[in-house]
């Protein structure tokens, strides 16, 4: 978006802002009576906000929406369902979302799907999808880089959440709750710099424009030079308003602008012919010089609130989101072979043009029959996709010495064209939803929940692209689905600290990412069996949740190495325990931590090869899925003083453990294990604060997550310092 569409933005959202106070002023005239009577308990309307009486990761007693699209508290939901808040993602310095998902057991990095430039990860083993204030978020593929400027707090629901989603992600829901306008004028300035040259700076002004009004703008700018050269510059502006106007009726109006572009990088350090990481320096570059990726989103939300009576509420939204996508990345290629050449390289150039429409209307009616209280959510929800998406392939020249490596490209203009991974389609899908769910209280100790969702879908996949290995091939996928899912779980709750649930839930949807050359007409479906415990201990100072899961995925899209076309034959499942832990004994005093450990395999019968390491075609039946590893931890202590000439002054301690992982189906390419620890110091006063975050204090040499042939290295010892100021 150019200069003169963000100042139309703007315009735009001021004289919203101001047609509401014209009619708002013109109200208060006609009832300036009313008002004067009784102006000591009705002048303040209600506003929009988020509620932030528990900050506490972890808390059992916390409303997280995602759980039920309700103010129910997690501990009455069946599902595993965590929560970080921003003072978690402050108090550690987070910088990226990779950062803040280390605070959410077992969800991990999926490089495969993010290819450097966007965000994805598995969880539990298996594929996530991006929520934002809880509309679908684009696509887990093709995605994009996630910052925490705007972020109140984030919330993740474990294993598939269809029933109130729609396209639930088999692994779980990461839903991104923004910051809302507030009725207290607030301004905060920060920066933050540190290694890698990095620089960034955001402004967030909150506070009332007029008399029922309330507005909140957010600006912010990034640049990183990154490490390997994998710099990324954003450039983000997010105004909100809400109008008020009744007492129980508030309409919120968000837009959101980015400009984002990061440098992709899908080959990391290689694996050698021995099936190591080769021994290279971590900076060590194997990818195309003239590799990028730049997009461009907006996107602008209206959400009706209607208290209708104290036991029914409506919530109307209409969300209008556009993203342009534009990206040159490497595609394949093997890791070096016994002479230490590097064969099969090529590259992809891709351009996505996407637009998403979404409308809900949702009613929540709380109602008594007899001694049994109902929480009923029912609700209609129609969506659009539109993707025209246009790629050509092309041939790379081998690169000759795997231990010394120089990228032959220099242009894309001297390259061949790859006809077999070329295609130009346009992709479209209507949606339209019905669901309902119903969460019943048998008494202060026996919780229900039931919930049923049908999707219509009808989706379209058309142009030119190739079938059956054969290029450029006119082709018409016009098909009709009618996906049925559910949820049914129930809690028991012996005491009021303590909770004891079960739960299952299924998902399905039409995958609609643009990393297949077609679209296929087998729904990827999933299902979850879980029980757990939510507990809080010694009088909230300590919060355990604990779940044992048994997951599955089917009917997912892979592509395997040496294949040109992805096909619907992933299956994979997993099973495990996950524990999440929160202490605060004391004034001042916070540990999380949270861990897991599980057991995931390949179900798929599919054959893969290994061409340079002479493996022939071979089952990846019962084999690890790429990108999981089996045990993770993470934990992280602050103390905060309270008292005294340095009160205020904060220091935290941290360290992630994670087990290895496989970068390729045959689970041929291992990543090792690794442990890295992170510190943090700040200095917090009322109107200011100063913080000083380092990362991977021990200056550990390791590896985040795979690729298709090598790994990705982890940063280095970092130092990043930051200010902030508070002008209340």
């Amino acid at each position: 978006m150019n200069l003169q569409q963000k100042t139309l933005t703007l315009a735009v959202m001021l004289a919203l802002s101001s047609m509401a106070a014209m009619a708002q002023e013109q109200k208060v005239a006609e009832e300036q009576k009313i008002a004067e009577a009784l102006q000591n308990e009705s002048e303040a309307l209600p506003e929009v906000s988020v509620k932030q009486n528990r900050i506490r990761a972890g808390n059992p007693q916390d409303a997280a929406h995602t759980g039920s699209k309700t103010d129910t508290p997690l501990r009455d939901v069946p599902a595993s369902v965590a929560v970080v808040p921003v003072e978690t993602l402050r108090e550690q310095g987070v910088q990226t979302m990779n950062e803040a998902m280390r605070n959410v057991s077992s969800v991990q990095p999926q490089h495969g799907g993010g290819y450097g430039y966007a965000n994805n990860y598995n969880s539990r083993g298996l594929a996530v999808n991006f929520l934002r204030d809880d509309l679908p978020d684009g696509t887990a593929q093709n995605g994009y880089f996630r910052t925490m400027y705007d972020v109140e707090r984030i919330e993740v629901l474990k294993g598939p959440g269809s029933a109130l989603f729609g396209s639930g992600g088999p692994g779980g829901s990461i839903n991104v709750v923004t910051k809302k306008p507030q009725a207290e004028y607030g301004l905060e300035v920060g920066t933050t710099f540190g290694s890698f040259n990095t620089r960034d700076a955001y402004m967030d002004l909150t506070g009332t424009i007029t008399q029922g009004v309330t507005g909140r703008l957010i600006v912010d700018t990034e640049k990183t030079d990154g490490i390997r050269g994998l710099g990324r510059e954003i450039t983000e502006f997010s105004p909100s308003v809400a109008f008020n106007y009744a007492d129980d009726k508030t309409l919120l109006i968000d837009v959101d602008v980015r400009d984002i572009k990061v440098k992709p990088d899908n080959y990391g350090i290689l694996f050698d012919g021995k099936a190591n990481i080769a021994n290279v320096s971590d900076k060590t570059r194997y990818y195309t010089p003239f590799d990028y990726s730049e997009q461009h989103i907006n996107r602008i939300t209206a959400t009706h609130d209607w208290a209708i009576n104290n036991a029914l509420s409506m919530r109307t939204v209409f969300s209008n989101d556009t993203r342009d996508l534009d990206f040159i990345r490497n595609a394949g290629g093997d890791g070096g072979n016994a002479t230490g050449l590097i064969k099969n390289r090529n590259l992809r150039q891709q351009s996505d043009d996407a637009r998403y429409t979404t409308f809900q209307n949702e009613l929540t009616w709380k109602v008594d029959t007899g001694s049994v209280k109902h929480t009923v959510l029912a609700g209609y929800e129609y969506k659009n996709t539109k993707n025209d998406t246009l790629r050509q392939g092309y041939t790379l020249a081998n690169i000759t010495n795997i231990l010394n490596p120089v990228v032959p490209e220099v242009s894309l203009a001297s390259l061949a064209k790859l006809a077999i991974q070329s295609f130009n389609r346009e992709l479209t899908s209507d949606t339209n939803s019905v669901y309902v769910q119903d969460q019943l209280a048998f008494g202060e100790k026996i919780k229900v929940r039931v919930g049923l969702r049908n999707d219509h879908v009808n989706y379209q996949d058309k142009g030119v692209s190739t079938v059956n290995n054969v290029a450029n091939v006119a082709r018409v996928v016009d098909e009709t689905k009618d996906l049925t899912t559910g949820s049914l779980g129930a809690v028991f709750q012996p005491t009021a600290n303590l909770a004891f649930y079960t739960g299952f839930s299924n998902g399905k949807f039409i995958n609609m990412a643009t990393e297949g050359n077609i679209l296929v007409d087998v729904p990827e479906s999933s299902e979850q069996f879980e029980i757990g415990t939510k507990s809080s201990f010694l009088q909230g100072k300590i919060d355990l949740n604990v779940a044992l899961f048994d997951t599955k995925r089917e009917n997912y899209i892979i592509t395997l190495p040496g294949a040109s076309v992805g096909t619907p034959d992933g299956k994979d499942k997993s099973k495990g325990v996950e524990l999440d832990v929160g202490v605060h004994p004391i004034a001042g005093l916070n540990v999380n931590a949270n861990a897991v450990f599980m057991d995931a395999e390949t179900k798929s019968t599919t054959l893969a090869k290994n061409d340079a390491l002479g493996v022939p075609l071979t089952s990846i039946y019962g084999t690890r899925p790429t990108a999981v590893s089996e045990q993770i931890f993470n934990i992280f202590a602050s103390y905060e003083i309270q008292t005294g000439d340095v009160k205020g002054l904060k220091f935290g301690i941290g360290a992630t453990h994670k087990g290895d992982s496989y970068a390729d189906n045959l689970n041929l390419y291992k990543i090792p294990a690794y442990t890295v620890y992170d510190a943090a110091i700040s200095y917090a006063q009322p109107k200011w604060q100063a913080a000083l975050n380092l990362k991977n204090i021990t200056d550990k040499t390791y590896y985040t997550s795979p690729t298709f042939a090598g790994a990705l290295p982890g940063d280095p010892r970092s130092i990043f310092a930051t200010l902030r100021f508070d002008f209340k």
